[in-house]
């Protein structure tokens, strides 16, 4: 468990998130659509070609120019932002104006069923917004990011048992979580991509040739950040092994103590890590980089107004 104070990784939110795009215009509907505020271009480091837009709280959206993305549009992948009731009913409409769908799918995260609110992006990226009431105004804040991992045992041993954060909820463990993935067979619940899968019966002792089944999925809690794991329902290239930082990358603010606390515990655990590094310029004072088993980007930082 990582030593810090008998507890594990928390942040006290995310400080920014880093969005692969295809081209950086994109940051015109982040801006003009949801409400984000333009901040400058190239301000956070290893983002390649970037473009940052202000959340609330002084917080970051980074979208970073890369023109071979993969397409996860079928996977679980997405990122969260919340914004005010009456915000979300005007992104709603613009959203209309311009022929973008959203979806209202069943969530399986019991703290988001009033959230299911999503569309994807001019790049193809899906975005949900959550609805908080303590948004009156301006821009949206960072809520939630959501990845994926090609084997969940070991994110679980890395997240839960490196890291110590907590979880929150799990689907896929459970027998109510198969029923639910018959509905969705059954076309009677309208399920998030990435969540729900038909898998072949290979032999012919019976006659339904493929049944229903649940992508297994984790919700942790990481201090005040929900942080979703989803397991990956196809192959994807991971970055290469010697790459520790890079994009699309969740990056979470915390204090020195807990960051210091991370590094000694990769240490331990002989997991590669780059930092901390010091910056001295934008909104990050120190940052802690590493990677977790799926190949995800991770920072953990101390922001320069904390």
């Amino acid at each position: 468990m990582l030593p810090v104070n008998g507890h594990g990784l928390k942040a006290a939110g995310l400080s920014h998130l880093v969005v692969e795009v295809d081209d950086l215009a994109v940051a015109d509907f982040y801006r003009d659509t949801l409400g984000f505020t333009a901040a400058g271009t190239d301000m956070i480091g290893d983002c390649g070609s970037s473009v940052a837009l202000g959340g609330a709280d002084g917080t970051f959206l980074v979208l970073s120019e890369r023109k071979d993305r993969p397409d996860l549009s079928a996977t679980g992948v997405h990122q969260a932002y919340a914004v005010g009731h009456d915000a979300r009913r005007r992104i709603e409409e613009r959203l209309a104006v311009q022929g973008i769908e959203v979806r209202t799918y069943k969530e399986d995260r019991p703290a988001e069923e009033r959230d299911n609110f999503y569309f994807f992006d001019p790049a193809g990226n899906r975005v949900q917004l959550v609805a908080s009431a303590a948004r009156n105004g301006g821009a949206p804040a960072l809520d939630h990011a959501a990845i994926q991992v090609a084997n969940m045992w070991w994110a679980e041993t890395f997240y839960i048992g490196t890291l110590a954060c907590a979880v929150e909820h799990r689907v896929g463990w459970k027998t109510e979580d198969y029923a639910r993935a018959q509905l969705w067979a059954d076309g009677k619940e309208d399920m998030a991509p990435g969540t729900r899968r038909m898998d072949k019966r290979y032999t012919s002792m019976v006659n339904q040739r493929a049944v229903p089944r649940v992508n297994l999925q984790i919700y942790l809690r990481i201090g005040e950040v929900p942080f979703a794991l989803y397991l990956a329902n196809q192959h994807f290239q991971e970055p290469p092994e010697e790459a520790l930082v890079g994009t699309p990358r969740t990056a979470f603010a915390v204090t020195e103590s807990i960051l210091d606390a991370t590094r000694r515990r990769l240490a331990e655990t002989n997991w590669p890590f780059v930092g901390p590094r010091t910056e001295t310029d934008g909104p990050v004072r120190q940052a802690l980089f590493f990677k977790d088993p799926g190949g995800n980007f991770i920072e953990l930082c101390v922001r320069a107004d904390a």
